[in-house]
């Protein structure tokens, strides 16, 4: 898969040869049903990947395993120490070519961790992508060390061109003072990704918010710390069911992790070509472009489609999500919920097209 990509996402734009660099995954890419077949497929087909991680790392398998057991087309093997070779499936290396319980000392954090990595690397030409979760160091290493894994990754990088390597936040289950200090360590982790252009696997950002079902509204779960709101995780959330968590939890960033892949084989996420029709599907802005101080969208479906229209705001975050499910073949319209003015980007998704148009909303 060492090829030049081209990768466009609302709010970035990102040219990058060999080894891809990339945006933040966070809560706003878990719409999995909005990601095309083919990239899915294409993950299958052409990445191959290493992931190294303690057990809160494993809530990301766990998720992985519950898609797949959901839907089969969300094929993915795994395999302890080794590089599984299974045809029309994501392959994933798990560990390191001695154990699977990978802490930091054991990747990035002591020579003797960098060359078990450098090992699975040169051992397995055929990996593209490198990842390693944190377990609560986050929540007492001091900002040095963090630095230090920055300094390591970086490393890596420079030997390893081709492969990209994927960074991580720390889990955000702790609170009180430990939770403050994994807050300032996971901003440090963030900055300096978005700094230098790195893939980062937001996991804080994804255990702190819930996609209510009711309200088809997202919740952020904080807590307050000498005058500050820190993020931490959801309480619907508690748990230790799997990997410390629940299966929800573990759902949401296993959605999340076909998402990044999806984008690191290729797929150009929620920042399309603006396409107003194709092969009898249609989406249109009905309160006109500009709009005035309300959106609403229609749609046309030509066939029974399981169809998901989703508005993403200039920052690539996902605002809300007005149609998820089956829709029978006509024409409808529909108004999406109150959005600040600002510009936006409307994305309608069925199995087989996904069309897009950007709307500008004023008061």
């Amino acid at each position: 898969m060492r090829t030049i990509r081209w990768i466009v996402c609302l709010g970035l734009g990102l040219v990058v040869s060999g080894a891809v660099a990339g945006p933040v995954i966070d809560h706003t890419c878990t719409d999995l049903e909005s990601i095309p077949n083919q990239w899915i497929e294409s993950v299958q087909d052409s990445v191959q990947s290493h992931y190294a991680h303690t057990s809160h790392g494993s809530q990301l398998t766990w998720g992985l395993s519950f898609l797949e057991d959901d839907d089969p087309f969300y094929d993915y093997e795994i395999a302890d120490c080794y590089l599984p070779e299974v045809v029309g499936a994501w392959c994933i290396f798990n560990g390191q070519e001695t154990e699977t319980y990978i802490t930091p000392d054991l990747y990035w954090e002591s020579h003797y961790g960098m060359n078990l990595t450098r090992d699975v690397l040169d051992h397995n030409p055929e990996l593209d992508t490198s990842m390693w979760c944190w377990c609560c160091q986050c929540d007492y290493y001091s900002e040095q060390q963090v630095r230090a894994y920055l300094d390591s990754m970086t490393v890596l990088e420079s030997e390893y061109p081709d492969v990209t390597f994927v960074y991580f936040t720390g889990n955000a289950q702790g609170t009180g003072e430990s939770g403050y200090n994994r807050w300032q360590r996971n901003q440090q982790i963030r900055d300096y990704c978005a700094d230098n252009n790195k893939w980062l696997f937001d996991f804080a950002d994804l255990d702190c918010w819930w996609y209510n079902p009711s309200t088809s509204q997202w919740e952020q779960h904080t807590y307050e710390y000498q005058g500050e709101d820190i993020p931490a995780e959801h309480p619907e959330f508690y748990g230790d069911e799997y990997g410390h968590t629940t299966e929800g939890s573990c759902r949401q960033k296993g959605r999340a992790l076909w998402y990044m892949m999806a984008l690191i084989a290729g797929w150009q996420g929620t920042g399309l070509v603006e396409q107003q029709e194709h092969s009898g599907y249609s989406l249109e802005v009905v309160s006109g472009n500009p709009s005035l101080g309300y959106l609403r969208l229609g749609y046309t479906v030509p066939e029974p489609s399981r169809v998901s229209i989703s508005v993403y705001g200039s920052d690539g975050r996902l605002r809300n999500v007005p149609v998820d499910g089956m829709s029978e073949p006509g024409r409808y319209e529909i108004s999406v919920g109150h959005l600040d003015p600002g510009v936006y980007a409307c994305v309608l998704s069925t199995d087989v097209i996904q069309l897009y148009r950007k709307v500008l909303i004023i008061e």
